[in-house]
């Protein structure tokens, strides 16, 4: 058996060669803005406690895994709970063939927090997780796409394509454009250009915040912001230009009456990602999903995606989204069992911005 640390400053260089070759399958020096990430994301986020650590294993001297952890706060029965969310959770298989992994996050489950919670879990890893005693919340596991431009949707998914298959796509990418463009004119409404009669308005992060707290979360079990760490949080997802354009929008009935909020990241031609939408009532969902299909539309998105919500899905369904499995799941363990049961039956406002979906480790080229 190793030696599990916290995780401090002065391992972020061999942690960020751990994560190279262990995400990345490569054996350069970790450039100096991985580890100024690492740094910030572990260290400079507004959450950060010693109470709640990242992990790093040792094995004979040498380090061979990390688990990072972000701590976070969320309400559940009118009570401030401590929420541990885990992120770049990885081994290094070539030099070591232990029981780091499952005893790091035996370790990271033993730790103060009300609720232990991660939402990007891959196969294979997912089983460690509930060997550990976690859950699987299959609600929360599956994403819906709302297709915008057939064509440009194919050419966004076939660019991912690895040998002849994927040349031809590219090649046939050319005509994306001119077949949307036809394919808009059909009758069907799943292929026409969305519209809605909502206005939507463009707001600063504080007066998000603000259109935040007035329009408040349904469920149970929501998450909890203050401004500092929220302004930390949405400058964060702003520097993952990868993903796109940050859209922080607010929409209101033609009554002029506030009927919610969206936030996004839109690609001209690519997909535009969800990452949360706030209602005031349930029944004024497909008002706000309605501007945000519309509004994407307007930006050049060939479609948009996001987390399942549980409480929309007929409404989603009635816009003619998609829904899938995706390759990740989202799996939890909650000291109080009344939270465990409020997630696995959807009574939960766990959105992207919640775990770890916001993060820039997956999306960015660091070498």
């Amino acid at each position: 058996m190793g030696e599990i640390c916290a995780f401090t400053e002065e391992h972020v260089a061999e942690v960020s060669a751990l994560f190279l070759r262990g995400m990345r399958g490569s054996r350069e020096a970790p450039p100096e803005r991985l580890q100024d990430y690492f740094r910030e994301i572990f260290f400079g986020n507004p959450w950060a406690s010693p109470e709640f650590p990242s992990l790093v294993y040792f094995d004979r001297g040498k380090l061979v895994g990390f688990l990072g952890v972000l701590p976070r706060e969320m309400e559940f029965g009118g009570r401030r709970i401590r929420v541990a969310v885990t992120s770049q959770f990885v081994v290094d298989r070539e030099q070591y063939q232990g029981f780091a992994a499952i005893e790091m996050l035996r370790r990271y489950l033993r730790g103060p927090q009300d609720l232990s919670f991660c939402d990007g879990v891959g196969e294979g890893v997912d089983r460690l997780w509930t060997f550990a005693g976690a859950q699987a919340s299959r609600l929360y596991s599956f994403n819906w796409l709302r297709v915008l431009r057939p064509a440009g949707t194919a050419r966004s998914f076939g660019g991912r394509l690895e040998g002849p298959l994927g040349r031809f796509v590219r090649a046939a990418s050319v005509a994306a454009a001119p077949l949307d463009f036809l394919a808009a004119k059909l009758p069907h409404p799943a292929l026409r250009p969305p519209r809605s009669e909502c206005a939507s308005t463009t707001l600063s992060v504080d007066e998000l915040y603000r259109t935040m707290q007035e329009v408040g979360w349904r469920e149970a079990l929501k998450p909890y912001y203050d401004l500092a760490s929220f302004r930390w949080l949405m400058s964060q997802v702003a520097a993952n230009r990868t993903a796109g354009d940050l859209l922080l929008t607010a929409v209101h009935a033609p009554s002029g009456d506030l009927c919610g909020y969206y936030i996004c990241q839109v690609q001209p031609g690519g997909a535009a990602s969800v990452m949360q939408i706030g209602v005031r009532r349930h029944d004024q969902f497909d008002n706000v999903a309605g501007a945000l299909f519309r509004d994407a539309w307007q930006h050049g998105a060939s479609s948009v995606k996001g987390q399942a919500i549980p409480y929309a899905l007929v409404n989603l369904t009635n816009h003619y989204c998609l829904f899938r499995q995706a390759n990740t799941s989202v799996l939890f363990q909650a000291r109080d069992s009344a939270i465990g049961e409020a997630i696995l039956r959807g009574d939960a406002a766990l959105s992207r911005l919640d775990g770890e979906c916001w993060l820039r480790f997956a999306t960015e080229k660091w070498i």
